[in-house]
């Protein structure tokens, strides 16, 4: 472990030997102590340099990467500077003055500008806010609920008899943006405010607030669970993270977290899973700005994912597009099976092989857990303040844990890492990780040349990856080299997939190539395969048998490996 020079505002704050600052496996460690302030200014401080590279800046910039990818980049960044200015604004007067407060501080030690800060800050719920508006133009259909249609993060818990030991453990891979600035950037941060008790939060350079996924001193672990689908959001109310650190910094049991909470209104859709090692219960408590729902559940298992599930809430839900749900009622399946197949023999290590499921079928993406986005994954073990935190390269929970004790606010040194989730393969790490790679060069840098490169990498590495080769046939049409991409679709089709959907996919764009060739005949052979698929291929079909498919902009989604909008 290597030490950083502790600054005068850190060590004046800190009522610990301790340094301020520490690096262990590539996390950041940091010790803050004092008002909101003087720990923003702390925080700023010592990772200005790190700042610079982490969630703060790919956050100010993701609303405009995001509408660049389906409206082209100037268009992009005109849009995404007018929601900042309108939409952003609003959302930062939810900000109560101990937050306003912290982020100057922040703003201040790490040289920011205040302004610029606010941006980021603010992009969650301005990011639900642009799908919020997308939603109320496409008016999708209500999310099928035959099952739990899920988005984003999972949560796999377990206590009592269900545990080896009877203690409470609580996994959490947190499935967000900011691959390559998030995980690169990971920061395990103790808190000694000036009131209220102390807390750790599994965060990232620049992210000042204990509000997603934390643990407090008295034994309570808490993470957050993100409703991209739900309409209900409303300007007006408290942004995320605010309310989970009240929480963190003032709640001793799972009553007084509900007490906080009933009080609140926040802006989004989100869900609560707050585990009391003590209490032996874990509260999930769902919420958007006009409706709370909770539950306590004392039976020794839970899982959950993004979806409510109060049905009236749930009614609020709209189907995003069919992968979506598939894949994440796939991960709760999963989440749930797992922990039940294990039940009386769960561990810290059993959990994190949970959180590092990579796929059922020999799919990588069908039913994974582990997922593109897992910027950041935990096992916290509340009723003796340890948690074990994921290290490396998205999706950590594919890596190797190490050890932190809240108590002492430092590296636990007698428990074991854990290495659950690390995948048996090399080559199927390797392969994995070259796609993550495609993602960011397609995402973040729009370089489709290196995103086909690191896709054929793939590919070669697991050549059996129906998913790889979908995907680089359409990175290859994007660019309109249609023949290379007929090749790879012709590959994934050959290479079948378990899902039908997935199969009707891949005819619905081979057919699309063909036409693009002019290969009509063909291309109608193709759309009659694609309409056994599901909502947007299947009417993408029809529309394909009515008439030839001319090349247009599309936008990939990589971490489903699909086209949202056929």
């Amino acid at each position: 472990m290597e030490r950083a020079a502790v600054s005068s505002a850190g060590a004046a704050a800190l009522a610990t030997p301790l340094p301020a600052y520490e690096r262990c496996e590539g996390l950041h460690v940091l010790r803050l102590a004092g008002d909101d302030y003087e720990m923003g200014f702390q925080h700023g401080q010592l990772l200005r340099e790190r700042i610079q590279h982490g969630p703060i800046p790919y956050f100010e910039r993701y609303v405009e990467s995001l509408l660049g990818a389906g409206l082209g980049p100037h268009a992009g960044r005109l849009l995404a500077a007018l929601l900042r200015r309108s939409v952003g604004r609003r959302v930062a007067r939810g900000f109560p003055e101990r937050v306003r407060a912290g982020l100057a501080g922040l703003a201040d030690g790490a040289g920011l500008s205040r302004e610029r800060l606010t941006g980021a800050v603010t992009m969650p719920e301005t990011y639900l806010w642009v799908l919020g508006r997308l939603l109320a133009v496409r008016r999708p259909r209500l999310a099928p609920r035959v099952g739990l249609p899920l988005l984003g993060c999972t949560s796999a818990l377990a206590w009592g008899s269900a545990t080896r030991d009877g203690r409470l453990l609580h996994g959490r891979n947190f499935d967000y943006q900011g691959v390559g600035a998030w995980d690169a950037e990971q920061a395990v941060v103790f808190h000694r405010p000036r009131t209220g008790q102390p807390y750790v939060s599994v965060a990232a350079a620049g992210v000042l607030f204990g509000g997603i996924t934390a643990m407090n001193a008295a034994g309570l672990s808490l993470v957050v669970h993100q409703h991209m689908a739900s309409s209900a959001l409303e300007l007006g109310g408290t942004p995320i993270g605010v309310t989970g650190d009240e929480i963190m910094r003032h709640a001793r049991s799972l009553d007084d977290a509900r007490r906080i909470l009933d009080a609140d209104r926040p802006i989004g859709c989100w869900t609560y899973v707050i585990a009391s090692g003590k209490e032996q219960a874990v509260l999930c408590y769902e919420t958007t700005p006009a409706r709370h729902a909770h539950r306590l559940e004392r039976s020794g298992l839970f899982a959950y994912s993004n979806v409510f599930f109060d049905e009236q809430l749930g009614a609020t839900e709209r189907n995003l597009y069919p992968s979506q749900w598939r894949n994440n009622l796939g991960r709760l399946e999963r989440a749930r099976a797992r922990l039940e197949a294990q039940r009386g023999e769960l561990d810290a290590d059993a959990i994190a092989s949970l959180l590092g499921e990579p796929g059922v079928g020999g799919c990588r993406f069908e039913k994974a857990i582990s997922m593109l986005l897992t910027v950041a994954s935990v096992v916290f073990r509340p009723e003796d303040g340890l948690l074990w935190v994921a290290t490396g390269q998205a999706p950590v929970s594919n890596r190797p844990y190490v050890a932190f004790d809240l108590r002492r606010q430092a590296v636990a040194t007698g428990e074991a890492r854990l290495t659950g989730g690390q995948l048996a393969h090399q080559d199927a790490r390797d392969a994995f990780d070259a796609y993550r790679e495609a993602y960011q060069a397609y995402f973040d840098r729009g370089q489709l040349g290196e995103t086909r490169r690191w896709l054929a990498r793939a590919l070669e590495l697991q050549p059996a990856e129906a998913l790889y080769a979908f995907m680089g046939g359409l990175v290859a049409l994007l660019e309109r080299d249609v023949a290379a991409a007929e090749r790879l679709l012709d590959r994934a089709i050959a290479l079948g997939h378990p899902a039908p959907e997935r199969r009707a996919a891949f005819h619905l764009w081979r057919g699309r190539v063909r036409d693009v060739r002019g290969r009509r005949v063909d291309a109608l052979a193709d759309y009659r395969q694609a309409r056994s698929g599901e909502d947007g291929v299947r009417e993408a079909a029809e529309r394909g048998l009515r008439r030839r498919w001319r090349q247009r902009r599309f936008g990939v989604e990589f971490a489903l490996a699909d086209v949202p909008l056929p």
